[in-house]
Parts: C-alpha cells; structure tokens; sequence
C-alpha cells in the first residue's frame, strides 16, 4: 500500500470548476470522477503527514494518518459495478471521518511547535492551510457525490445555481443571534441591506455557489462581530447604538460582502496574528471547553481557506478604537470558480483584498 500511495501522491490533482460540477449531476459520473480523483488527493495528505519529522510521536497525526490510509485503501479496492451501493457506502464513510480531522490536526500542530521555532507559526500556518484546503476540496466533491446519490438535496446537489448571498447572509445572522442570546443574553442587531449594478440581479445578486460555505464562512464572522459587540457595550441601549451591518453588492464578475462593527476593533499589534491557528486557539484558551459562540478558535482561518477554495478571498481592515470591516469576495463567473487545490509540488497563489482595490 505504501508504494501505491507514493505513486498516487506524484500524481497531479485535476482541479474543477463550479461549472464542472453542475453539468455532472449523474451518480456514476461523479462517482467515475471521485473513484480516479480522490486517491490522488488522499494520498498528497498522506505524503503531507509523513514529511513531518517523527510524526508517528504524535498521536492525533497518527489517528489522522490512519483515516486517511484506510479511505485511499477502500477508494482504491471499492467496485462500482452492479451498483454503486457499495462506492456510495466509501464514500459515506470518507465524509464522516473527516468530522474530526480539523480539531485533530489543530491539536497536533500545537503539540509539534512545542518542539522549538522551526515549528513555530510560519511552519504551522502554511502546512494547515495546504493540508485544510485540499481537504475541504476533496470533502465538497464527496458530499456533492452523496447528495445526488442519495437525493438528499435538490437536482443540483450541494450547490445553488441561483443562490442568493443575501438570504444565506440573514439565515447566519438570524442562527448567530439566537446564539448569543443563548450565551450573553444580550441579541445584537445585524442589518443585511443588498445593491447590484447589473440590471437582471433587480438588487438582489444570485450566483452558482455552494451555500453551506457561504454560510458557515458568515457565521464566523458574525460570530467574531456579535460576541465583540457584546462586550463592548455597558447595556441594551448602547447595543442599539451599535448595529453590525452586511452589505451585499454585486457587479458582472464578482459578489462582494461587507461585514462591520462597532465593537472597538482589533489592535494593530495584534495584526495578520488572527489568521494564524496557533494564536487563535491559544487566545480561547487550549483547554477551555468549545462553544457555539467561541468554537474551537480557528474559525477565521478556516473561513479564508473556504472563501479561496473557488477563488474568493477574505481580509479584514480594523480600526482600532472603532471596529472591524470584513471583506468577502467571490468570482461569480463559473469558469472563475476554479478549485485551489494545494500540492507539496505545486506553487498556487491567492487572490486578497488588494487585488481589488482602487
């Protein structure tokens, strides 16, 4: 297994775009497309984990080791003929045992950069993000598969060929709010307000994308936005003085939203630190028990990986003092909506918010 895994590891993924996915809506061509893909983009993880000095001394990277072995082993020996009953039940699996795999990983790379410096941030930061983006890739076109085989969502499967980013934007504040109620008692106010200069949008900008990612990238930021706010303001009435408001705006090409507060911003020395897992988790505390207004800590991080897996990027501007700006943007066009998939051998870039400033 060792040597099949190293020659699928040279292999060079086959990246897609939104509009390859959406014009392969049969089972067993998606499945024909994951059966020869997926063992390509496993074993680049696995060879990922293994150029890690000492690895097996750490067990979370020996837990995730051992997942990812057994799902290349069960792509690569699965038969998708009578039926595909059998790749589906491989494919199942695949997903479910991913669940995990971030909090591990996260873990593991705190215990590697108590090695020394040459484990520290930069190492961490960058293997993470490789690791997580191709993951996240490999996890869409399998749910994607799931969702047509069994009919769980519509005839398009996970993605929206109409989705509206506005909708998807009031969903999270709407799930955000009740949150933090739950947690602060206190329910900030979130305005979500829409424009477009393209004439068909009638001011509401629908594009082909994938709203879960949407959505959980929204989460996180409303999450950051509603939690700061709470603890900025001394009572109800300041609340009210500080709304945190989304603007969704659209032209041809792309979808761009805006996400700000008025909870004090974040301090410059603090800096490009938010991206970083380590400073993340370590700021929540490594041992302090998950909520769902804290989570893990690594929410920003990973909602950058999601906004660049087709293209998009994801920055924030803080104003000390005043508060914070969230700058999503997305390519609208589906031959824009290309997959970033990392590889050890490969160089790939990532669009930011300078790519569209003025």
């Amino acid at each position: 297994i060792s040597a099949e895994v190293a020659e699928f590891a040279l292999m060079k993924p086959h990246p897609c775009t939104l509009g390859d996915v959406v014009s392969c809506l049969e089972p067993w061509r998606a499945a024909k497309f994951l059966a020869s893909e997926m063992p390509i983009r496993f074993a680049e993880r696995i060879r990922w984990i293994e150029s890690v000095p000492k690895w097996e001394e750490i067990p979370e990277l020996v837990v995730v080791y051992n997942i990812h072995l057994r799902t290349f082993r069960a792509l690569r020996s699965v038969d998708r003929r009578p039926t595909l009953d059998a790749f589906t039940a491989v494919v199942k699996r695949a997903v479910d045992d991913q669940h995990e795999v971030v909090r591990l990983m996260a873990e593991a790379m705190h215990k590697l950069c108590e090695r020394g410096p040459e484990f520290g941030p930069a190492f961490v930061d960058e293997f993470l993000d490789g690791f997580l983006l191709n993951r996240f890739g490999s996890n869409v076109l399998m749910s994607q598969y799931l969702a047509l085989a069994n009919k769980t969502h519509g005839p398009t499967g996970i993605i929206d060929p109409r989705c509206d980013a506005a909708e998807v934007c009031r969903q999270a504040a709407r799930d955000v709010q009740d949150v933090c109620e739950e947690y602060t008692a206190h329910r900030p106010i979130v305005k979500v307000e829409t424009h477009s200069t393209l004439g068909k949008d009638k001011g509401v900008p629908r594009f082909t994308y994938i709203p879960g990612a949407l959505r959980y990238i929204m989460c996180e930021l409303l999450k950051n936005s509603c939690r700061a706010t709470v603890e900025a303001c001394a009572d109800e009435r300041e609340l009210k003085d500080r709304p945190i408001n989304v603007v969704v705006c659209a032209d041809e090409h792309n979808v761009a939203i805006c996400t700000s507060d008025r909870a004090r911003g974040i301090p410059f020395e603090v800096g490009s630190h938010v991206w970083s897992y380590l400073y993340s988790t370590a700021r929540q505390g490594k041992r302090t028990r998950a909520t769902e207004l804290a989570g893990f800590g690594v929410g920003l991080p990973i909602s950058r990986l999601y906004a660049r897996y087709l293209g998009g990027s994801l920055d924030l501007i803080s104003l000390p003092g005043y508060g914070t700006h969230a700058y999503l943007v997305l390519p609208r066009i589906e031959s824009e909506q290309v997959e970033v998939v990392p590889d050890k051998d490969a160089h790939y870039q990532f669009h930011s918010l300078g790519d569209y400033a003025l």
